[in-house]
């Protein structure tokens, strides 16, 4: 929801609620200032019809149909003890020339005449109708409701539009912003303070930004390079003691410490690929042909998957082209492919099947008999089972490579077999 629409839903959700409640509160003072009014003329007509009572004067009419009408009876000391002296109340009377009922006001006095006997006239006069003026009032707030939020969406709709089109501006300079590259200047001009303040700041922190990555990348370059210039010095003299004339136990230890400096110049690597791709430094794209790239890394595998005796099989129903970075392309085909070797079954009779599909690529292999944790499995350092000379990155970086260049990856465990499935669905 833009903010234009969520000020403007707002804006009338708040007005509804006003004039809703100001509609109530005018219908309530315009019926009581009604009532008074009514009231008044009552007791006016009232007066004069007691006072002509008891001065012996004709009375007027006493039922005109239309109009006031009255009417005096005689009633009982106790009577005239237990009700009050003087009431009003709203009525509906039914008017016998109209042949309809219609709202009346009905007061009710209790005087003496003069020969100190109680009497009670009872007043009546036609009032409005409040059903009726409740329903007009409906209807004209509603009215001026629509009237008031069409207006007013469209007032600010245009003024929130002209007042924040530097914010536009500034979103769409920040949606084209890459750290990787140096920010051009912030082409946008507003007299307004706080616009000038927020342009100022994002430009500092673009520049802080930029300079802060090309340090990072420095230092991961430049401390990658410096290890693997030791651990390889380390690699030549440990391989040149093997040569040597060691004793048993020695020539182990030698060979032990030799896989463990692999392993590290091999987490080196992977650390060192994934920040790659994490700083998007691998931005050059083109088709590649997947099945081409699976059948190459199958014969780069042979022997591997021979001394394993994993039987691989491929299965291609279609010819399967995608648009990234080749040298992130083969990464993930290798890894995906050493993973379904490595973590095949250990005894051998191990088997591997990759299908290519229109928009997926799946790879199936054997190997444990249970489910690996679907939501860790991607996590970095995360061995399953703690497998030992396992670096916990080679699917990490599969899900990196998939996140930055379009694609989905998934696991299932299906007829036993672990299923690692790459679909190529997102790109619009």
């Amino acid at each position: 929801m833009t903010l234009t629409s969520r000020i403007i839903r707002r804006v009338s959700a708040f007005l509804f609620v006003i004039l809703t409640l100001w509609s109530v509160l005018f219908y309530l003072v315009m019926m009581d200032e009604i009532t008074d009014e009514v009231d008044d003329a009552i007791d006016l007509y009232a007066e004069n019809v007691i006072t002509r009572y008891l001065a012996g004067k004709e009375l007027p009419d006493t039922d005109n149909g239309t109009n006031n009408s009255y009417h005096i009876n005689r009633v009982t000391e106790e009577y005239a003890r237990t009700h009050p002296h003087f009431s009003y109340t709203d009525e509906t009377l039914y008017i016998a020339d109209k042949h309809e009922a219609e709202p009346a006001r009905v007061m009710k006095t209790i005087f003496r005449n003069s020969i100190g006997e109680w009497m009670e006239l009872t007043v009546i006069t036609p009032t409005i109708e409040k059903k009726d003026l409740m329903e007009s009032i409906a209807y004209w707030i509603l009215g001026l409701y629509l009237a008031v939020v069409i207006t007013i969406i469209v007032v600010n709709a245009w003024v929130i539009r002209r007042s924040m089109r530097p914010l536009y501006r500034l979103l769409g300079w920040l949606d084209r912003y890459n750290i990787n590259e140096q920010a051009d200047p912030i082409d946008n001009p507003t007299t307004v303070t706080e616009f000038q303040t927020l342009n100022d700041a994002i430009q500092r922190f673009s520049q802080r930004n930029h300079e802060l990555f090309e340090q990072q990348k420095r230092f991961i370059g430049d401390a990658s390079h410096e290890l693997q210039t030791p651990i390889a010095i380390c690699l030549n003299r440990l391989e040149m003691l093997c040569d040597t004339d060691l004793g048993e136990e020695q020539m182990g230890e030698v060979i032990k410490t030799l896989q463990t400096l692999e392993h590290m110049s091999e987490l080196n690597r992977s650390l060192l690929l994934l920040s790659k791709i994490d700083n998007h430094q691998y931005l050059d794209t083109v088709p590649v042909d997947m099945a081409a790239l699976v059948h190459q890394t199958q014969n780069e595998y042979r022997r591997m998957a021979a001394e394993r005796k994993v039987k691989v099989t491929i299965e291609e129903t279609c010819h399967l082209v995608w648009t990234m970075n080749p040298t992130l392309a083969k990464i993930l085909v290798h890894n995906l492919y050493r993973n379904a070797l490595v973590h095949n079954l250990a005894e051998g009779d191990g088997e591997l099947h990759i299908y290519i599909g229109t928009r997926e690529m799946a790879f199936s292999n054997t190997g444990a008999p249970v489910a690996l944790d679907e939501e860790h499995i991607f996590d970095r350092f995360y061995k399953e089972g703690g497998r030992e000379g396992s670096s916990g990155l080679g699917l990490a970086i599969v899900k990196a490579i998939c996140d930055t260049s379009d694609l989905s990856v998934g696991y299932d465990f299906v007829e036993r077999k672990h299923r690692f499935v790459v679909g190529f669905f997102k790109r619009s």
